[in-house]
């Protein structure tokens, strides 16, 4: 939306609808950034540490483009899907795991809080080995 006032000319961001189907993507991202973390995981470390913020401000930039330094102009976008990471992190941590399906190969990981800062959920992401004897 372009509006002209005076000589000068302004331009209003027009925030993109949040809908349930939006949401509900949320957990794709999520399965993504483990993927990726597992396949360029070094064999030292053995979690995978994820914010709920992190996710969120990765959801939002692969869904619309809008980067976290743009907070200030979409509020709305950031603290709604902010909520919803850290209502999804909230049932991942009460079930214990984290289970998604690469191709053939079935993922499945331990979950545990490592922390929470003003609201920002931090959940480690443990990869849950079948014949591992510590379960």
């Amino acid at each position: 939306v372009v509006m002209k006032i005076n000589s000068w000319v302004c331009v209003l961001l027009q925030e993109p609808e949040i809908t349930p189907s939006i949401l509900a993507a949320i957990p794709d991202v999520l399965k993504k950034i483990l993927i990726e973390n597992i396949h360029t995981q070094q064999k030292k470390r053995k979690e995978i540490l994820l914010s709920s913020n992190g996710l969120a401000n990765r959801f939002i930039f692969e869904r619309w483009g809008i980067r976290s330094s743009q907070r200030r102009y979409h509020k709305r976008i950031f603290s709604e899907i902010r909520e919803q990471c850290r209502t999804l992190f909230r049932y991942y941590l009460k079930k214990g795991f984290f289970q998604c399906q690469e191709k053939t190969i079935i993922h499945r990981f331990g979950v545990f809080r490592f922390d929470e800062i003003r609201g920002n959920l931090i959940l480690g992401f443990v990869i849950d080995k079948r014949d591992s004897p510590f379960k």
